[in-house]
């Protein structure tokens, strides 16, 4: 077994991260190599990751961004749950920045964004239809199957809020793994800090009980303009969003003067 272990950074890794990644296990068995690419644009700095895996002939695919900090044994349990007959995609739990929520989405599609729900999770792996990539492993047989480029992304506009947001690379090549035949999965045996640079804190500030989480949940907007995880309702109203088209190239560097 060849793992790769990928880190998509912006040059100013977590030293919270860097600690963690002394203390994780391997399989003795197991041949690693890893990389890191720096950028401010994280679908490509993925898709080079993972072309720098499959040139390496890597078996598994594992990304690690650097604001996490990962629990001892989370290479060895993503690893095994990767083995599953049909596996594409498993990710471990960690939570946004602000410790809102999980991120993990069921109910998700590239068409209606909206319309995404937090999945029940307990400590077992589930299929889910997209995790988050702050920590998770692929097989390197799927990255195969896909047409290139891998990775995409959805940006997103907030007028009144005079604010535009990267998103959604990790839940659109989900999906493309969802629409080829391969099982999603999130691994919340396996649970992630997640440090926010801003307030110099770990999110989640403590795990939510499984009686919490062992429902299908969905986010919404209070009318005091707060957030809420409350149990799943098909009937609530979804937020309007209207989607427009544009185009992004990769242009690789060659090896010429010019």
């Amino acid at each position: 077994m060849k793992i790769f272990i990928a880190v998509p950074s912006r040059g100013n890794p977590v030293p919270a991260f860097v600690e963690s990644l002394k203390h994780l296990a391997t399989d003795p068995t197991w041949e690693m190599d890893h990389a890191t690419v720096v950028g401010d644009f994280v679908p490509a700095q993925r898709e080079l990751l993972a072309r720098m895996a499959l040139d390496a002939g890597s078996d598994l695919l594992v990304y690690l961004d650097d604001d996490m900090v990962l629990p001892p044994e989370a290479l060895l349990e993503l690893e095994r749950a990767a083995a599953a007959p049909n596996v594409g995609v498993v990710g471990a739990l960690y939570y946004t920045r602000d410790g809102a929520k999980p991120l993990a989405v069921s109910r998700w599609s590239s068409q209606r964004t909206t319309s995404g729900s937090i999945p029940a999770f307990d400590h077992a792996p589930v299929a889910v239809d997209g995790v988050g990539f702050g920590c998770v492993a692929i097989p390197t047989a799927w990255l195969r199957r896909l047409e290139a480029p891998l990775f995409s992304a959805q940006i997103y506009l907030e007028p009144t809020a005079r604010r535009v947001r990267l998103c959604n690379e990790d839940y659109l090549f989900c999906e493309r793994v969802r629409n080829a035949g391969g099982a999603v999965m999130l691994h919340a045996g396996v649970r992630c800090g997640h440090y926010d640079r801003a307030s110099q804190r770990l999110q989640p500030e403590r795990w939510e009980p499984s009686e919490v989480t062992g429902i299908e949940r969905m986010l919404v907007r209070r009318s005091d303009g707060s957030m809420a995880l409350v149990p799943y309702d098909d009937s609530f109203p979804e937020a309007d969003e209207r989607s427009e088209r544009c185009s992004v190239e990769y242009l690789w560097a060659g090896s010429q003067p010019r």
